[in-house]
């Protein structure tokens, strides 16, 4: 077993996942770069956690209606960077991991040609009923090209993300991007052995910081041009308000002000919801995600 990032064969084991896989799995960190990656799941294990995760998961309309009003905060915001960064004019943009299309009709409505592809059934019937979005299954099948191609919290569930990543290079038209957006992982200093343990305690196969994100993307071919974290605009240090608004659940009471002070600005000004920076001053906080926009190195 190597590091999926440096492929150093160097690695420690650093705990061990329950309740997600079939199977319990060990988590390991390399002692090269740091990434976090787990034991592989199988095939079979994989398919079925996606092919059976999306709405199953949603149980009545008021809940999904405050899902979708903080999922489009965060599409909001992802359009925003990426409009920011790259002249969006008429492009061709694929989302791989589509979901339910949201972001895509973001595009779609800023007068770009949309495609996805997403595995869920019931969300590609979501994306279609509700956007008129067609998404497809598999995107290892395409054999077209984009200009801009989004990968949102997706990569991190690959057990070869290198592979992926080489897919996507020849998924993209001449001067095209990637956006590539992921959970930012926390070094072992930065947070106790519990934090840490419940953080990693998901449906990823590897763990990100910016550091080894940056080296992965640059290792595949790519040319960075923009990196940039973002956050739930709340304190920082409120790692109770941050789990209620990532998991869903209904926030303590100490909280219940702040929750829904948040939920008021994704239905009033959506765009107030996240804050972004380009540095965290190596302070880790809960829910914080890490994103670079790059596009193929040309070497002359």
């Amino acid at each position: 077993m190597i590091c999926k990032v440096c492929e150093s064969d160097k690695y420690n084991k650093i705990g061990e996942i329950k309740g997600i896989w079939k199977e319990n799995k060990n988590i390991y960190q390399c002692e090269k770069c740091f990434l976090y990656f787990i034991e592989s799941p199988s095939d079979e294990e994989i398919y079925l956690l996606y092919k059976n995760e999306y709405h199953n998961s949603i149980k009545n309309k008021i809940f999904e209606f405050a899902k979708s009003k903080m999922r489009y905060s965060r599409c909001l915001n992802q359009f925003n960077f990426i409009k920011a960064n790259i002249n969006c004019d008429n492009k061709k943009v694929c989302e791989i991991g589509a979901f339910d299309g949201l972001l895509l009709n973001i595009f779609k409505n800023n007068k770009c040609e949309v495609h996805g592809y997403e595995l869920n059934d019931r969300a590609r019937e979501y994306a279609k009923n509700k956007y008129n979005i067609d998404l497809k299954q598999n995107f290892l099948e395409d054999n077209q090209k984009y200009d801009i191609i989004i990968l949102s919290h997706v990569i991190e569930h690959f057990k070869e993300p290198k592979e992926i990543l080489l897919k996507i290079k020849s998924m993209l038209n001449e001067n095209g991007f990637i956006y590539i957006e992921v959970p930012n992982s926390p070094l072992k200093n930065q947070c106790s052995y519990e934090t840490l343990i419940k953080y990693l305690t998901t449906t990823h196969t590897v763990n990100f910081n910016i550091d080894n994100l940056k080296t992965f993307v640059e290792n595949g071919g790519f040319k960075i041009i923009k990196y940039q974290y973002y956050d739930y605009n709340v304190n920082k240090n409120n790692e109770k308000l941050k789990i209620s608004l990532l998991e869903g659940g209904f926030p303590s009471f100490d909280n219940l002000f702040n929750f829904l002070l948040i939920a008021l600005k994704t239905i009033i000004y959506p765009k107030s919801v996240f804050i972004n920076y380009d540095d965290n001053k190596n302070i880790w906080s809960y829910g914080e995600n890490i994103r670079i926009i790059a596009k193929e190195r040309i070497f002359e």
